[in-house]
């Protein structure tokens, strides 16, 4: 949106229960496929597809037309967007952003915007005084695309953080509320849910932003968590039956554990946590008033290192984390941010299986929603950046389709009607599945060709691809899905050291 600023860069320096027969049965299963191999008994399997051009869906062709996804199934992981600067604005052209909204209502069950900042201009600019119309803007897009909306509560006015009513200062959008306006931030959101009867569903702050504390040098999580709780509170109470999450912290990994962070023992192939982030939601969790979910974000690259693991170990991070959260609490899990790096045109499709694998890491351990952060791409000449949905809306030709969104389509398809079972395995470690009752969406996160039989198909996969496969109805079950080879190997508890 003219006027709003990009995202603010992030602060520097800051299981699912599995059966004991899953270990147990992962070397007969290796056995097996040995065996298999050697004794020559594999059929001709299918000559790879190479997978869709970096700007363009596959030739297999998502009908757009299509219906809507699901409303959530609290089961099942439900799949969404958070918008984010640039998202089907009204100052685009008019055929990309009816193409883009009919790819938006086809991808997204849930649909996430923030009050201030990100395509919404200050709420709130003066005590008493409320400017609704960028917000409205965003939640009529919402509505036109048949999303379940979700409200992100960030940012503060600046008169709440120091600054001079009725003034704006974008440099400082990332500050958090002043103590003594709490309360006042907590009245701004009573007002948003006030003004949003239809929205059930509200994160308060955006990555514990503003909540840093440079002398213990460690998040101020016990502001944060006061601020929280003085939220939930005023909404509890003035809007009765809405859903309110936190803390929304970055979950930090580091390459090298003595590379700036304080190591956890929550680490292995993609790198240690940083027990910084776990402490947060540690404390959060026993201190919290009260919440319907927890949220959190967090990406495959260190913050020291790049992405240290190959893709299909480091995606497995998502469910490695979710499982660590699910040892600790029953509340739903969403991962209100997921990031799977940047590459430019030619380097997407890997991006594309990575963000599709992590989405079935964090379907296999049971978390409750995924948010891409910012589905419309920047229109930008040469592009360096994360997958995203739709080309820009911002001139003729734009809104189209990209890898992801298709990807995301035939997903929503199947979590509409998942095998009743285990509905995702992996029947080698670079393979995915995702088992539908009458289809399957397999992705590759191997940079070379994979050979794989699933459900009675012989499947040969090229690099990096992500496969939509209908099944006849003669096809098996789906196998038992007793183990998740990547995910001890990328994160699992470590002994703690003995001094």
């Amino acid at each position: 949106m003219p006027g709003t600023p990009p995202r603010p860069p992030r602060w520097p320096s800051t299981p699912r229960p599995r059966r004991g027969a899953r270990r147990r049965a992962a070397s007969l299963t290796l056995g097996v496929a040995v065996l298999l191999i050697t004794s020559g008994l594999l059929l001709a399997l299918a000559p790879a597809q190479p997978p869709p051009g970096p700007d363009q869906p596959s030739a297999a062709g998502y009908d757009w037309s299509a219906r809507r996804p699901p409303g959530p199934n609290p089961d099942l992981l439900a799949v969404g967007v958070t918008h984010g600067q640039y998202s089907i604005d009204n100052w685009g052209d008019d055929d990309a952003r009816a193409s883009a909204m009919r790819v938006l209502g086809a991808t997204a069950t849930y649909q996430n915007q923030h009050i201030f900042g990100w395509g919404a201009l200050n709420p709130q600019p003066r005590p008493g005084v409320y400017e609704w119309a960028s917000l409205d803007r965003r939640m009529r897009l919402v509505r036109a695309t048949g999303g379940t909306p979700v409200i992100t509560l960030c940012c503060a006015p600046d008169w709440m953080k120091g600054g001079r009513p009725g003034e704006t200062d974008w440099t400082r959008l990332h500050a958090a509320p002043r103590p003594e306006h709490y309360r006042d931030f907590a009245g701004l959101a009573v007002a948003v849910a006030r003004r949003y009867p239809q929205v059930r569903h509200f994160l308060v702050w955006n990555e514990m932003k503003g909540f840093w504390d440079n002398l213990r040098n460690r998040w101020d999580y016990e502001a944060y968590t006061k601020f929280y709780n003085t939220v939930y509170d005023a909404l509890k109470k003035a809007v009765p039956g809405v859903k309110v999450g936190g803390p929304y912290v970055v979950v930090d990994v580091w390459g090298d554990p003595t590379a700036g962070g304080r190591p956890s023992t929550l680490a292995g192939a993609c790198g240690t946590i940083d027990r910084r982030s776990l402490d947060a939601i540690d404390y959060w969790l026993r201190n919290k008033h009260g919440a319907d979910f927890v949220a959190i974000d967090g990406g495959v690259v260190t913050r020291d290192s790049g992405q240290v693991a190959s893709t299909t170990l480091a995606t497995a991070m998502f469910g490695g984390v979710t499982r660590w959260l699910r040892h600790r609490t029953d509340l739903p899990i969403w991962w209100s941010e997921f990031h799977v790096g940047y590459a430019e045109v030619l380097g997407q499709q890997q991006l594309v299986a990575s963000a599709v694998a992590a989405l079935l890491h964090m379907a296999d351990e049971r978390a409750a929603v995924a948010l891409l952060w910012q589905p419309e791409r920047l229109a930008e000449q040469e592009y360096r950046g994360p997958p995203t949905l739709w080309t820009s809306t911002q001139s003729a030709g734009g809104g189209r389709p990209l890898p992801l969104a298709e990807a995301l389509a035939w997903m929503q398809r199947l979590l509409a009607d998942p095998e009743p079972a285990d509905a995702v395995s992996w029947p080698v470690p670079e393979v995915g599945v995702l088992h539908g009752r009458h289809a399957l969406l397999v992705v590759s996160t191997a940079g070379r060709e994979v050979e794989v039989r699933v459900r009675g198909q012989r499947l040969r996969l090229a690099p990096y691809e992500v496969r939509y496969v209908p099944l006849p109805d003669t096809a098996p079950p789906p196998a038992p899905a007793w183990w998740t080879p990547a995910l001890d190997e990328c994160l699992s508890e470590q002994p703690k050291p003995t001094s």
